[in-house]
């Protein structure tokens, strides 16, 4: 049987836009339109209506629930979600909490509400009362980094303490031994993962594990974090627990005129597609953001399609050397 990709194939266009067409969900060009139809016909493809009408009539449509859609880090995660949804003839309602608890439970009682069969929830703090409100209402659920599974729950951890090892360990083959951490917000249980990794690996390695500041995953954190690290017996080296945090330093540095890395050497951690383009480009810790999307589809198809209990998915991270680190005194 023909699926929505050999369409997509077919006819030259994405996975969406054929999905748009056969749903009428979104206005397309006349002759873009045709050719999805000529290639519907050509191949007799039909919409899996068993997909479509899973868990006793439920909604086709999956949810996505995000803590900040502003956040660089998120829109890979989201198209990786998406694309594979589309893939099983399944529509995905992304929700933007701001990491608002109020608003991650305003957005779980509105997918309840439109009796969606699965929700992905990848924020990096949830409430136990929202795992067992979805649990109850039989709706298939997968969470970041939640630390547990059962029925209807599956769980995705990102392996934070290896990059975190594997970028100390680099910087420590660089002769670097004064090395400062920079953390996110302390509530959020990911941020206060990166920050134990960090210490914990120093200690092990003999390096003095407390030039730690903890701020809140944005530039401008950073940028004040880095300010108080490199005031007074400032560290050789900096580790952060993310890029945005990272781009901060870089821009302390540049304003204290603190030569990146002659200087100092700086790591981030996610790998968001700016840290590429920095100026130096930044070494850091890529998390494959796409590949958590997918996992996260897989996980809750599992348990919608398959009727199996949830399970726990683990996502690699690896370091990404670039031009902010260098040998200390090289």
């Amino acid at each position: 049987m023909a699926s929505i990709k050999d369409v997509a194939d077919r006819a030259g266009v994405s996975i969406a836009t054929v999905s748009h067409v056969v749903n009428g969900t979104r206005g397309t060009r006349a002759h873009t339109r045709e050719r999805v139809l000529a290639a519907i016909r050509e191949l007799g493809y039909a919409r899996n209506q068993t997909a479509r009408n899973l868990a006793r009539g439920r909604s086709s449509l999956l949810g996505l629930i995000i803590s900040d859609i502003r956040n660089p880090f998120f829109p890979e995660v989201t198209s990786g979600f998406q694309d594979r949804a589309l893939l099983h003839d399944m529509d995905a309602l992304v929700l933007n909490t701001n990491y608002d608890a109020q608003r991650t439970l305003n957005s779980v009682r509105r997918l309840i509400g439109l009796q969606v069969p699965g929700v992905a929830i990848l924020t990096s703090q949830i409430e136990s009362s929202i795992v067992d409100l979805l649990a109850r209402a039989r709706i298939a659920a997968v969470y970041l980094d939640l630390g547990r599974v059962d029925r209807y729950i599956a769980n995705i951890v990102i392996d934070y303490e290896h990059g975190i090892s594997e970028a100390l360990r680099h910087l420590a083959s660089l002769g670097h031994k004064r090395i400062g951490y920079i953390g996110g917000p302390t509530h959020l249980p990911s941020a206060q993962r990166r920050k134990r990794a960090f210490m914990e690996t120093a200690e092990q390695m003999g390096l003095a594990p407390d030039r730690v500041v903890d701020s809140d995953f944005t530039v401008k954190g950073g940028y004040f974090a880095a300010s108080r690290l490199l005031n007074e017996n400032p560290p050789t080296a900096i580790v952060t627990g993310n890029d945005l945090t990272a781009i901060g330093v870089l821009h302390r540095a540049y304003d204290g005129r603190i030569r990146v890395p002659d200087d100092l050497s700086v790591v981030g951690f996610d790998d968001i597609v700016f840290s590429e383009f920095t100026q130096p480009s930044l070494t850091t810790v890529a998390v494959p953001r796409a590949e958590i999307g997918n996992v996260a589809f897989e996980a809750l198809w599992a348990m919608i399609a398959e009727s199996s209990d949830g399970k726990e998915h683990r996502v690699d991270t690896r370091l990404v050397l670039r031009q902010t680190t260098r040998a200390l005194n090289a």
